[in-house]
């Protein structure tokens, strides 16, 4: 009885998460498009007023985008957040420039494990930073100075990055927009966008090569214990890719430990966003989901 016991406390230590699609909930969920041309910043779309596409197909527009209408900038005394400009202008309240983006958050998530996009990330660019196809998890709904984790590919390289970062988008060192305390000049208390004790030597993630970027696949990204585990499934087998450019291809599943100043215990409510970032690439170039799951 004893070893039956011990056996079955094994297999729920080991036994992989439970995957539930939420492409076609109920929640209602957000769909944002800044471009040239207009803005577009809808939060009612749901099952019975269905986004206008049949599948989430993301493109990129040209720029400059206007002024966001939603999501203002907001003190958060209680996370050490406070919004200013590198000259000091206080920002709070102010709605901050996108880029050329679209992109939709999902309704708020509670009690998951992770996520998987089953998706191509499909595309080039000329110059690194251009254009970006983003799957990621976050705390914040707008985004802004949360923590995050998730997938994102530049389309100037060949490579995805997996990623994990706190205080996220607040951009970073002498051109962050986020104090530590209520006080516009850099100084002691002056943050990067990590907010990290060990600042640049820290780890926030890593890259993976050999995938075929117009192929789809399943991206997922989930915790176990004190560490990330990240897998690319090709159907129902794990594809194959490597973290150096020029090693040969393995089975494409990773266990990756993170430090102590990422917080991976308190990211079980939150948020998927996935969508495009930057300008133009070239036509046809798209970030496709096929479906968006999360794990429990």
């Amino acid at each position: 009885m004893r070893l039956v016991l011990l056996l079955a406390t094994a297999w729920t230590a080991i036994a992989g998460p439970e995957w539930i699609s939420i492409a076609t909930a109920t929640e209602p969920y957000q769909y944002f498009r800044f471009s040239r041309a207009a803005a577009i910043e809808k939060d009612r779309f749901d099952a019975a007023n269905p986004h206008p596409r049949k599948e989430f197909i993301y493109r990129f527009y040209d720029g400059p985008a206007p002024q966001r209408t939603s999501c203002p900038l907001e003190d958060r005394p209680g996370d050490r957040v406070f919004w200013y400009s590198p000259q000091g202008q206080h920002l709070a309240g102010s709605f901050p420039t996108p880029q050329p983006s679209e992109y939709n958050v999902s309704a708020r998530q509670d009690r998951i494990r992770g996520f998987a996009a089953v998706a191509s990330f499909s595309g080039t660019a000329k110059n690194p930073g251009d254009a970006m196809e983003v799957v990621y998890f976050t705390t914040r709904a707008c985004s802004d100075a949360g923590v995050e984790y998730g997938f994102a590919r530049d389309l100037a390289t060949n490579s995805m990055l997996v990623y994990w970062s706190t205080y996220a988008n607040c951009a970073n060192d002498a051109a962050s927009l986020c104090r530590k305390t209520d006080n516009p000049a850099p100084g002691d208390h002056f943050s990067n966008v990590q907010q990290e004790s060990s600042g640049s030597t820290a780890q926030h993630g890593f890259r993976i090569y050999g995938l075929d970027w117009d192929r789809t696949y399943s991206y997922r990204m989930f915790v176990e214990g004190d560490l990330f585990k990240v897998e690319v499934w090709s159907g129902d087998f794990v594809a194959k890719c490597s973290e150096n450019e020029k090693a040969p291809p393995a089975p494409c599943a990773f266990r990756k430990p993170v430090e102590a100043w990422f917080p991976i215990h308190d990211i079980s409510v939150g948020y998927i966003v996935a969508g495009t970032l930057g300008t133009a690439a070239g036509e046809g170039d798209s970030l496709r989901l096929s479906d968006l799951q999360v794990a429990k």
